[in-house]
């Protein structure tokens, strides 16, 4: 089953309107799928602003038992725009302000907060400021193609308080301290020897295994409530 085969049932008007985001929800399971495909699915304003916004109303929705989060296209994300959150040529300032405040709010409170059960689902890369929905979860699933990495130090900057913080628990003090300092990527094997993924399943069946997962737990979660 790809992520665009899973039933769509209509969503509560509490979610509203996503432009970045596609959100599904079936029998206690909800796919939040980055779409921003021509860009790596990398985190910018509009994306982030979707992502407090279907935090929030997960939250509070008790049809949902497990959050996947997952991107469209060939990765996961390419971490943060940061052309997209400085460029005040063509966005209102305080439009960036709120944006970079959601930012602080999502990965730092919101996602850490949820009461749902959380799996992310990783093909291609993730990438910086994608950290922390991988540090969020408590169950990552990769493919054998995907790739990790704190690239900050190439281009003349060390990663952000709150990335680094979250590669801290995600990778470990070495993990994280050699992924910061080199910026070179690493793979689906060595983050699962640093115990950032749970499990490598082909790419092929990312989905599909995911998928199957989240329902178990799902009706697990049922049962227990």
């Amino acid at each position: 089953m790809s992520w665009d085969a899973f039933p769509d049932t209509p969503l509560p008007q509490s979610y509203g309107h996503f432009r970045q985001l596609k959100v599904r929800r079936h029998a206690g399971v909800l796919l939040l799928g980055l779409n921003r495909p021509d860009k790596r699915n990398a985190i910018g304003v509009e994306t982030t602003l979707d992502l407090v916004q279907a935090m929030r109303a997960v939250h509070h929705d008790p049809q949902v038992k497990v959050l996947v989060i997952h991107g469209h296209g060939e990765h996961f994300s390419a971490g943060m725009d940061m052309k997209d959150f400085f460029d005040h040529t063509e966005r209102d300032p305080q439009v960036l302000r709120s944006a970079r405040a959601a930012t602080d709010e999502w990965r730092a409170r919101l996602m850490r907060e949820l009461p749902q059960v959380r799996i992310a689902a990783v093909d291609g890369y993730c990438l910086g400021g994608a950290l922390p929905l991988l540090e969020c979860a408590d169950i990552v699933l990769a493919t054998p193609r995907a790739s990790f990495g704190l690239p900050e130090i190439n281009f003349g900057f060390v990663p952000g308080g709150p990335i680094a913080k979250s590669a801290r628990s995600a990778l470990g003090v070495r993990g994280s301290s050699y992924a910061a300092l080199t910026g070179r990527p690493f793979d689906a094997q060595q983050a699962l020897r640093w115990g950032l993924v749970s499990q490598i399943v082909s790419a092929e069946t990312l989905s599909s295994t995911t998928l199957a997962l989240a329902q178990d737990i799902a009706t697990q979660e049922q049962r227990l409530s």
